[in-house]
């Protein structure tokens, strides 16, 4: 998905108290579970549309029509809504049925967990932001690729480099693993910094 931002949120390694980023996170199996909710709606309301139509209790020439245009203006009216935000205080994860909202201060990292193979047989990795000693926000899931497209790559730098920022980074991945440098590849393709080192 897209990601829109009213700045890079960092610059030379420290908080810019004015730049919030806004990441859209709706990809992977998200992006299905939420395809397939939008299509199961559009089937229900036709169900109940014919079902009123037959009992004559409803006119049905408009309601039709009406049930197959409100899932694509919801779905381009919501998508928006499954994002990360980032500013100097703390990070927001958005939903559209919640906001939880951390400070910095509580936030420890990132972690990566990998998910059940599906049937395409790609391994992803479900992505979540560990709050304290155990609490786990979901951020977003990723493709365990060996050359992953340069825009996602790019996109989950920017997801990735605010923590890295502040010395945040993967929780409970030991050096050298795929997770790590997966984290790392995607913090230097968003300009980001590791371990004090610029990226190339």
């Amino acid at each position: 998905m897209k990601d829109d931002a009213t700045g890079d949120g960092m610059a030379g390694g420290a908080a810019a108290p004015a730049t919030t980023v806004k990441i859209r996170v709706l990809e992977g199996p998200l992006l299905v579970e939420w395809l397939c909710a939008e299509t199961a709606f559009s089937w229900v309301l036709v169900t109940v549309a014919g079902v009123l139509g037959f009992l004559g209790d409803h006119p049905t020439w408009w309601f039709f029509p009406a049930c197959l245009v409100l899932p694509v203006v919801l779905h381009f009216a919501l998508r928006g809504r499954f994002t990360v935000r980032f500013d100097a205080s703390g990070v927001t994860v958005g939903r559209p049925w919640s906001r939880r909202r951390v400070t910095w201060d509580e936030v420890s990292g990132v972690r990566f967990a990998p998910l059940p193979l599906q049937e395409d047989d790609i391994d992803r990795w479900a992505v979540t932001m560990t709050v304290g000693a155990s609490r786990a926000l979901p951020l977003t899931s990723i493709e365990d690729n060996d050359n992953p497209v340069p825009d996602t790559l790019l996109r989950h730098g920017r997801l990735f480099r605010p923590f890295a920022d502040r010395g945040l980074d993967v929780v409970g991945a030991p050096e050298g693993s795929r997770e790590r440098a997966y984290f790392e590849q995607a913090v230097r393709a968003a300009g980001g910094r590791i371990d004090g080192h610029a990226s190339s």
